[in-house]
């Protein structure tokens, strides 16, 4: 039912986005779950350019609202994508990237599946990371245990109920 993917430069997401989407084209998936994303309040320009992005659109957009909305954003690139302002700082510094690179086909991707961008703080970045080595036992890094930071958060809102199936990615290890 949803994916959360920590996002920094936005390759593994755009590259997930892509697989998903294929998937369902060729009849492995009923639908697309939605794709959620994950930054830190340290960074999040992803967050920021959806932001912009979502902005143009009514409240429940149709794929020809998204494409034609997209299509603006790509030749106006620097009013939807901005560098983050500041050098930024978190315990998850795999995702610092002050651009998400593959922002659009992320942007996109989140539009066309109901998903969103979660900006999580740090104390939830460590819960999260505490939670995935220890009920797991994998050495993940605050970076790739961010996924789950975001589904907590998700959880806590009530954003995800309790029969739906979620998916999260663990990337990177704890050196």
């Amino acid at each position: 039912d949803h994916l959360i993917i920590q996002v920094g430069g936005g390759a593994l997401a755009s590259s997930c986005v892509q697989a998903l989407r294929e998937a369902a084209e060729l009849g492995a998936l009923d639908r697309l779950p939605r794709i959620h994303t994950v930054q830190t309040s340290g960074a999040h320009p992803l967050e920021r350019a959806y932001g912009r992005v979502r902005a143009l659109l009514p409240d429940e957009p149709s794929p020809a609202e998204v494409r034609q909305v997209m299509a603006e954003a790509a030749a106006r690139r620097s009013a939807f994508m901005q560098p983050w302002e500041e050098e930024p700082k978190s315990v998850a510094t795999g995702i610092l990237d002050d651009e998400t690179y593959d922002w659009r086909a992320v942007v996109e991707g989140m539009l066309r599946t109901g998903g969103q961008p979660l900006v999580v703080s740090e104390d939830l970045l460590l819960d999260a990371h505490r939670l995935a080595v220890s009920q797991t036992g994998i050495q993940v890094d605050p970076t790739g245990s961010s996924g789950l930071a975001g589904l907590l958060e998700m959880r806590q809102f009530g954003s995800i109920g309790d029969r739906d199936r979620v998916a999260v990615l663990f990337t990177g290890i704890q050196r």
